[in-house]
């Protein structure tokens, strides 16, 4: 039922630390001392206590509630997550252009995967109308901060010439660096194999300077 785990991978910041078979008068006595945090006006904490409570139990209400406060103190986790419970209806109202609010506001506060995401809003015309441009806009400040998605989307763009010149180059680095970083094995070889057709339609000069591209290539930490 409750599908946005990307949203709750940075939120259970004051459980981590707790062991797998945590026995559970330890982990009431987490969640109540996250509780006591949450209502003083944490926003981690009440970030963390609503993931917590969205994932692990069936205090959804709750949940969304706790989620909802930290994203409207501007803590951009909450504001992504909050995003996708409008995006997919979890617990709230379906709304695209809700969802859409919401990753702005996390993108503006510097959320690679609420970057990413307003890219794809963009691209598919999800409560906005369809503007790859500004989609490609979008991946690039998703992919510049090592958002695996963004990257191979914005290589995608570059390959198809789809909101941005057709730039072959471009499209070789971010599959490259794409496929240095996904964890499965079928994507890497996806990747590599657009990554490989994107060559074949370079000189050797370019293969060669984009190599050199993705050698240099490091993430950034601006928004």
């Amino acid at each position: 039922m409750h599908l946005l785990l990307t949203g709750a991978c940075a939120a259970l910041l004051l459980f981590a630390a707790l062991p797998a078979r945590q026995p559970a008068a330890d982990v009431t006595r987490a969640l109540d001392a996250a509780r006591v945090r949450a209502e003083t006006g944490d926003p981690v904490a009440q970030f963390s206590l609503g993931a917590y409570l969205y994932y692990g139990s069936t205090q959804t209400t709750d949940a969304v509630e706790w989620i909802r406060k930290a994203a409207q103190q501007g803590f951009p986790p909450a504001e992504h997550q909050f995003g996708q419970l409008h995006e997919f209806g979890f617990g709230v109202p379906h709304d695209q252009r809700v969802a859409l609010e919401w990753y702005r506001k996390a993108a503006d506060h510097g959320s690679a995967p609420a970057q990413r995401a307003v890219g794809e809003f963009y691209l598919k015309g999800r409560g906005v109308a369809p503007d790859a441009a500004e989609a490609a806009r979008w991946f690039r400040r998703a992919a510049d901060r090592d958002d695996l998605r963004a990257q191979f989307q914005l290589g995608q763009l570059y390959f198809d010439g789809n909101g941005v010149p057709r730039d072959y180059p471009a499209a070789y680095l971010w599959f490259t660096i794409a496929a240095g970083q996904t964890p499965l094995e079928d994507n890497r070889q996806g990747l590599i194999e657009l990554r490989n057709i994107a060559a074949a339609r370079m000189a050797p000069a370019a293969v060669k300077a984009a190599a050199r591209r993705v050698a240099a290539w490091r993430p950034s930490a601006d928004r």
